[in-house]
């Protein structure tokens, strides 16, 4: 027997004990795999069908992760006799209309926005994340998404200044204003990373759209990764498979450029950050993205790190406690990512912005 034909049947036995101990988030990735990726029909291995109250569950988990519509999608390429019951098919039917009825409705304000802007300011508008990585998508209207997010850079106040007439604008944040506008939210950002980094962006024309641009895709993928770290490490969010998922589809789209990506990120806190979510990704979606650099860590140890780290508890204490010890169980690991511990990375970083808010007059 050859290790590839054990290797293979290994995770094949392995999804198959998860799968049936309603290991959600496993199934789900496989359903993926199969609608979006090219992967075979996941149901196929199982030993028995999934019932009422896995599919049940299954649906819950693909709204925590984000992925509803994108799962329906899968299941409706999935034969007849392997889909859910129909009250359970009915429950995704309907959320997948309301995440297509939201976007869509997102996707009109946005083209008023955009020409609304250009006409009173001459200039276009720049989308990043949502839109822009939306029509990587079969079904660009089936990635959830809450809001617009624009990068404004020097004109953010001329562009705030222009509907504060017509609604209020949050400027609380110095890395961005916020409005409402029709029903949908928009930040308006100054710049898009976190420390004032940012490098030069080069928008480009959003397809045939008119007045819309985007980011290339390698700097697309850049701030992606740096927006999905600084979340994940400095507001105790998880990674969901929407993230991977989106993540998968910019570096498996046509014309990205690898080497351009890699000079991106080049000594960045994202530098190893990424390849691990990369190399995450071609494993558990079969994505074919070539060697990776890891610096001595394994594909898993992105789920290890980043998606069963500890949620946010209300009591400080409580917070602390937990954060210190998954950052001590990991330490190794953590320098291997970063160059430094986590503690250092985290609560220094997080002192000094305490110390610097409170000297301000």
């Amino acid at each position: 027997m050859s290790n590839g034909y054990y290797t293979k049947n290994r995770y094949a036995v392995r999804f198959r004990l998860r799968a049936e101990n309603l290991g959600g988030r496993i199934v789900i990735s496989e359903l993926l795999k199969f609608s979006l990726f090219g992967g075979a029909n996941p149901i196929d291995v199982l030993a028995k069908p999934l019932d009422e109250s896995e599919w049940n569950a299954l649906f819950d988990e693909s709204r925590r992760q984000a992925v509803t519509a994108l799962t329906y999608d899968a299941i409706m390429k999935l034969p007849k006799e392997q889909r859910p019951p129909r009250s359970v098919l009915f429950h995704f039917a309907s959320m997948t209309q309301t995440i297509r009825t939201d976007n869509n409705h997102r996707e009109t304000v946005l083209a008023c926005f955009a020409e609304k802007v250009n006409e009173e300011l001459g200039i276009d508008t720049v989308v990043v994340k949502g839109s822009s990585i939306g029509r990587l998508y079969p079904e660009p209207m089936h990635r959830e998404c809450g809001d617009n997010d624009i990068l404004t850079g020097v004109d953010t106040d001329r562009v705030s200044r222009l509907f504060e007439d017509i609604v209020p604008i949050d400027r609380k944040d110095p890395r961005h204003d916020s409005l409402a506008f029709d029903g949908v939210m928009f930040e308006l950002h100054r710049w898009l990373l976190y420390h004032g980094d940012d490098p030069d962006w080069t928008p480009v024309t959003m397809d045939d759209s008119l007045h819309l641009q985007h980011l290339p895709l390698e700097q697309e993928a850049f701030f992606i990764a740096k927006h999905i770290e600084h979340h994940s490490v400095f507001f105790h969010h998880r990674l969901r498979l929407r993230d991977l998922v989106d993540w998968s589809m910019l570096v498996t789209a046509q014309g990205f450029d690898r080497k351009k990506f890699n000079e991106l990120k080049r000594g960045t806190d994202v530098e190893v950050f990424a390849e691990l979510m990369t190399a995450y990704c071609a494993r558990i979606f079969g994505i074919n993205v070539g060697e990776n650099d890891l610096r001595g860590l394994q594909p898993d140890d992105l789920e290890k790190i980043y998606m069963h780290c500890p949620e946010r508890h209300r009591l400080a204490v409580v917070r602390v406690a937990l954060r210190s010890w998954h950052y001590m169980r990991y330490a190794r690991k953590y320098r291997r990512i970063y160059g430094q511990s986590m503690f250092r990375r985290f609560y220094i970083n997080n002192l000094k912005i305490a110390i610097k808010q409170n000297l301000k007059p």
